[in-house]
């Protein structure tokens, strides 16, 4: 699918509309000024107290970096406030019917509230980061311009993507109360971001923060492929505002999605592609953790526990308790598949059968594929196919959540998709079960 056609210039005045609301209360001003300037230079200064009161060479480079960090996310939080206001501010100041008014397409509308955002906050990031750099770095011998350099490029990928899933949920929110609960989905997975990202600066790792940067732009990009596809005047002005018997609405629509869904066969041949890509999961694995095993890029160590299990040729009795162990252990896999499988586009199905491939390839490499392969006969005879069908259902609904529709119907059509995989576990489930007796009194 094409992305939509705009003229810049209509962009611009939608986005130069938005900056002119931003900076025109005196609070937001001084809000503004006070992250580029104010935590800037006293995080500089603190960095250059430590370093005049002797506080170690390495310790100072280290805390320089984490000050670098500090003034460059403080200022792309902001960011998440604005986005947030950006559609669902506007409805609660009577001014979107206005702007659905003018004769502006629907992608330059949004572009420009995407882009008054962006400006804002990496003004304020690399404004602050300038400030910082300034005040930290002069005669402290060390300047981490490689880092600084990554750091200043995962920061635009990383507001990008926080910019555009906001305006997403601002786009879709009836209050601006209910889009600051909904920030969470935004909050929470960046948190981690944010610490993952941290842990590389700290480490010193420029090149992985190169890596860093360029998944955030694919997350930038698809977040800002959801938009504009959702993106529909009509459906934004026939959305009411306070609807009644939230929960009464919310069981009738998990009701609907389990309506006139296909029989498992078909479901199978529907979704069979999505299941190709989780079967290839299977020997990708296995080939990735041959090489890991083999060139010794995984210690043994780590993974040996693991596969403590996997090449075990009998129990050592209870052989009925460990039946149901194991039958438990691949259940709430399914089920945690199926929780993860929105957050993570579907990755998790993908790993469903990427992880017990990469286990047996790198037994392979660490003793040989005839001693790998007695470990998942004849159960995985039984678990490989059900892993695959799970995994591609898993993939096909992070398939369904990325895609939006200026029609609507998103949550409807996410529903539907979970449905299918819940269906599918009343053959699933038995057929794990047979799985555990056969590994259990067979294997």
């Amino acid at each position: 699918m094409s992305w939509p056609k705009l003229e810049r210039r209509k962009a611009a005045l939608v986005a130069a509309r938005d900056l002119r609301d931003a900076i025109s209360e005196l609070r937001l001003i001084a809000a503004m000024v006070a992250l580029t300037l104010a935590i800037p230079i006293g995080a500089g200064s603190g960095v250059r107290a430590l370093a005049a009161f002797g506080g170690g060479t390495a310790v100072v480079n280290r805390l320089s970096l984490v000050g670098a960090f500090f003034v460059v996310f403080i200022p792309a939080s902001f960011s998440l406030v604005l986005a947030l206001e950006s559609f669902v501010g506007e409805r609660e100041r009577t001014t979107l019917e206005v702007l659905l008014s003018t004769p502006l397409r629907e992608a330059e509308i949004y572009a420009g509230k995407v882009v008054a955002v962006l400006a804002v906050a990496l003004t304020l990031c690399y404004g602050g980061l300038i400030v910082y750099c300034l005040v930290a770095f002069p005669g402290l011998g060390y300047f981490p311009i490689g880092i600084l350099l990554a750091l200043a490029l995962s920061t635009i990928c990383q507001v990008a993507a926080m910019v555009s899933g906001a305006v997403i949920i601002s786009l879709n929110a009836r209050t601006m109360r209910a889009a600051n609960v909904m920030a969470s989905f935004i909050i929470l997975p960046m948190s981690l971001v944010l610490q993952l990202e941290a842990a590389l600066i700290l480490l010193g790792r420029a090149e992985f923060l190169w890596c860093f940067a360029l998944l955030m732009t694919v997350v930038a990009v698809v977040l800002l492929r959801m938009g504009f596809s959702g993106f529909s005047r009509e459906t934004l002005l026939a959305r009411d505002v306070g609807l009644r018997h939230p929960l009464r609405r919310a069981i009738g629509a998990v009701r609907a999605s389990f309506d006139q869904r296909p029989a498992f066969p078909r479901l199978v041949w529907m979704r069979r592609i999505p299941m190709l890509l989780a079967a290839l999961g299977f020997p990708i694995g296995a080939l990735a953790g041959y090489l890991a095993g083999s060139t010794g890029a995984v210690p043994a160590v780590v993974v040996r526990p693991v596969l403590s299990s996997l090449v075990r040729s009998a129990g050592s009795g209870g052989a009925f308790e460990e039946a149901i162990a194991i039958f438990a252990h691949n259940v709430l896999a399914l089920i945690f598949v199926a929780v993860l499988a929105i957050l993570t586009v579907g990755l998790s199905g993908f790993l469903l059968t990427f992880a017990p491939g990469f286990l047996l390839g790198f037994a392979a490499a660490l003793s040989s594929w005839t001693v790998a392969l007695t470990g998942i006969v004849p159960n995985g005879l039984v678990e490989i196919p059900a892993a695959i069908i799970a995994g591609g259902l898993a993939i096909q609904v992070g398939a369904t959540t990325i895609h939006m529709d200026a029609s609507g119907g998103w949550s409807a059509r996410v529903l539907k998709a979970l449905a299918d995989y819940v269906r599918a576990l009343r053959w699933l489930v038995p057929a794990l079960a047979v799985a555990a007796v056969l590994e259990v009194w067979l294997g």
